[in-house]
């Protein structure tokens, strides 16, 4: 990243760069004193800004959630926080400490699901959401309210420097900080980046259209709004036009708003590829390798992932299930490995689904274990070292999102494993634009064809399995976290600059009611 970094700081000299999301770029974790230490954070969001980050040299305004506002003197107005991992990266951290409730309303009410759900087509819309007085409070009192202060926080750090505010504000908890912080810094250059699917605009009509209404003008106050996908471009240009009623250029992938040009664009998230190598030979990941390899049989079909709705677990293990049904000769040669986490277990569909993943698996295997063979291998945990012996020891490597912005775990898989490991990959799966080519692609509601592509991967020649997983490897070298962020920096530099210098943002902006929360 030592490239990137040098030109980065060159492209963004006469800049002040400001990082705003939701989590910091580090965990809290006990080290062998019992004190706190600070650890890398998980995740593909953070993976990818953490090297946003690193080479910028931002300012990362974050929420002190998760255990943090009980460990740190998080303070008011004070510097940035110098955070350095035990892995030697090193962030400069600027706290957002919301209310409890104000805070839990945002996140597990609004962010997590009714969000979440909407842009990944979760709903089941005959049941639900049903939106109440208790959902209009959660926006006002929750979503509105920690949005706000995000963008107090940022507008502080960058009255604080004494360049041109560069602000890259992420993913679906801040939409509105666009919006409230152009209102405060006129000059300042504001990027957007949705890390999940953008919906097409008729699933957009699940929220009313107050709600709606507001994520567009909050979103379209940046100059550059960055997705996923070609698709994820067109279904957002398509939501300006068809629920907001405004010109759009599909060509040119801009929207016309408040007298502006917004520039809509693609920059998929990636990996740094050098550093998950050496992540992948390092002792820790080759003790688990061994370990692994006491176990493993003949054939390995690998998953980790978070325990959520969106990636489709449950699916693939009915695809198993029928796999070996309908080939019974995989039975005691092959095992499917899932390492799954916990997550957003404060949110009620979570729970539930964590505990029909866990119900699903056991009876799969009460039906179809013998005594020296049980099919499926379900390991609750999360243990990264673990994970990423995992990815160099599939032979296929299952990833049946119903819909993902990207999903990492595709690239992270096919960049360590060295068997020749073949991908089953879901078509939704954002991914899918940069290596579907060579993946065998899976519709993710079809587990009979889920079923079909794993015997296919299994059977599949290993001198084509080598060759499809060295053309994916080659993409994901190639397009790698250093160029999802050049690719950014370029466009800021190349599209926001000429077009300020023609038509300069208004002093102030009027403000759209915000109900009693007020505004910045």
């Amino acid at each position: 990243m030592l490239a990137i970094e040098q030109y980065t700081r060159r492209l963004l000299k006469d800049f002040h760069p400001i990082v705003a999301a939701n989590r910091p770029p580090v965990d809290l974790a006990p080290d062998a004193g019992d004190r706190e230490r600070f650890v890398r954070g998980s995740g593909g969001l953070v993976t990818g800004l953490s090297g946003l980050a690193q080479a910028t040299g931002a300012v990362w305004v974050a929420s002190a959630r998760d255990g943090f506002e009980g460990e740190l003197d998080l303070g008011s107005g004070g510097e940035p926080m110098v955070v350095e991992t035990a892995d030697a990266a090193r962030f400069q951290v600027s706290w957002v400490n919301p209310p409890r409730l104000a805070y839990d309303l945002y996140y597990n009410t609004i962010a997590n699901p009714l969000l979440w759900f909407v842009q990944h087509y979760l709903w089941n819309l005959a049941e639900a959401p049903v939106l109440d007085d208790s959902t209009h409070r959660a926006w006002n009192e929750g979503y509105r309210r920690v949005n706000q202060l995000f963008a107090q926080q940022v507008v502080r750090e960058a009255r604080r420097g004494r360049k041109r505010p560069l602000v890259l504000s992420h993913d679906y908890h801040l939409y509105l900080v666009p919006r409230l912080v152009r209102r405060e810094l006129a000059d300042a250059v504001l990027q957007h980046f949705v890390h999940i699917p953008w919906p097409t605009p008729q699933y957009w009509k699940v929220l009313p259209q107050y709600m709606r209404d507001e994520i567009m003008d909050g979103l379209l106050a940046a100059d550059i709004i960055g997705l996923q996908t070609h698709s994820d471009v067109r279904n957002f240009l398509l939501t300006c036009e068809e629920n907001m009623g405004l010109p759009v250029d599909l060509r040119q992938q801009t929207a016309f708003y408040r007298g502006r040009t917004v520039w809509v664009r693609r920059y998929p998230i990636s990996i740094d590829v050098r550093e998950f190598e050496r992540s992948a030979a390092s002792p820790g990941v080759e003790r688990a390798e061994r370990e692994i390899l006491r176990w493993r049989p003949e054939q390995l079909i690998y998953r980790v992932d978070r325990m959520d709705l969106s990636k489709n677990i449950v699916r693939g293990f009915f695809a198993y299930e029928r796999l070996l049904q309908a080939h019974p000769e995989w039975r005691r040669r092959v095992i499917f490995w899932a390492m799954l986490q916990k997550t957003r277990q404060n949110v009620p569909e979570y729970r539930e689904y964590a505990r029909q993943v866990v119900q699903v698996a056991r009876v799969i295997n009460s039906r179809l274990s013998s005594d020296d063979w049980q099919p499926i291998r379900l390991e609750l945990r999360e243990d990264m070292n673990r994970a990423v012996a995992g990815y160099k020891q599939f032979d296929v490597l299952l990833v049946n999102p119903i819909y993902d912005g990207m999903n990492l775990v595709a690239k992270e898989g096919i960049t360590v494993n060295r068997r020749g490991g073949a991908l089953v990959l879901s078509e939704n799966a954002g991914t899918h634009e940069e290596l579907g080519e060579w993946a065998i692609t899976i519709n993710p509601f079809d587990v009979d064809a889920t079923a079909q592509a794993m015997q296919s991967a299994l059977l599949m020649d290993p001198v084509e399995r080598h060759a499809r997983a060295e053309k994916m490897r080659a993409v994901v070298q190639q397009n790698d976290v250093a160029r999802w962020i050049s690719a950014q920096l370029q466009d800021i530099r190349d599209l926001v600059e000429p077009l300020a210098a023609r038509h300069p943002e208004p002093a102030r902006e009027e403000t759209l009611p915000v109900g009693r929360e007020g505004t910045l």
